[in-house]
């Protein structure tokens, strides 16, 4: 189990870590005085668990888990303080627990075996929808050849050798790594479905990419990326819709 510590009195910080490190299977990955500084680490690391102090000078500890839990829903919460007034809010934001300083090994280790509890109850549920996205995926007709319109002729496109394809009025136009351009009447969200999600992404409402024939990925306005594609001088957005699921794709 992975933890990181936020707590403005460095004392207060190492006898929290000391506890925590009498259990061999939790490891601190950062210990922070300042909530604004341990933000961007939570998102990067992604713990399990958080343990917050709530009487902070800058940013409260309700502010900061507001926040965490806003850019990661799934990190377990548990608060650490001397004020015993902020029970209630703290349980409002759906906290794991509750300790009131000054600590006692007993009392960390319930809410440590709180958290471990819910964190193999939330394992179980992922393996369970892993497997049946699995067998989704499994049970799924792959498209081997694409019947594709150009001239008046139809052609047959092997996936691998899309580059891209786009939204248009009636249907999608697919561009391939040759630089030819193919017209289908299909939509967009048949080829979503029907192409396999290991290699195609749909970046925005309007594309899919083949993530295979990537060659530059350019930062855009409002923290959208804008990229380069192989076969082809036109540039590919990614709108924000999508940019969570681009960046955890190729760990940006």
């Amino acid at each position: 189990m992975r933890a990181i510590l936020v707590d403005d009195e460095k004392a207060a910080l190492d006898n929290l870590c000391f506890y925590l490190s009498k259990f061999e299977d939790i490891k601190i990955k950062g210990m922070y005085q300042d909530p604004a500084e341990a933000l961007p680490r939570i998102v990067k690391e992604k713990p399990d668990v958080v343990f917050l102090d709530i009487s902070m000078p800058e940013m409260s500890g309700m502010q900061a888990a507001a926040e965490i839990l806003k850019l990661e829903e799934g990190i377990k919460i548990v608060f650490a303080t001397a004020y015993d007034e902020y029970a209630i809010k703290a349980f409002e934001l759906n906290a794991i627990d509750y300790l009131l300083k000054p600590f006692s090994q007993q009392r960390i280790e319930l809410a440590v075996n709180r958290v471990k509890k819910l964190l193999s109850e939330q394992n179980k549920d992922n393996f369970i929808r892993e497997r049946q996205v699995i067998q989704f995926e499994a049970s799924k007709k792959e498209l081997i050849k694409i019947p594709l319109w150009k001239n008046d002729r139809i052609f047959l496109c092997a996936p691998p050798d899309i580059c891209y394809i786009s939204s248009e009025e009636g249907g999608v136009n697919i561009y391939t790594i040759s630089g030819g351009v193919y017209r289908s009447k299909d939509t967009l969200s048949y080829f979503e479905r029907m192409l396999d999600s290991r290699r195609f992404f749909r970046c925005h409402k309007s594309f899919i990419i083949n993530m295979m024939k990537i060659n530059e990925v350019i930062p855009w306005f409002n923290n959208t990326y804008v990229l380069k594609m192989e076969g082809s001088e036109e540039e590919v957005p990614v709108s924000r819709n999508y940019i969570k699921g681009f960046k955890s794709l190729f760990d940006l």
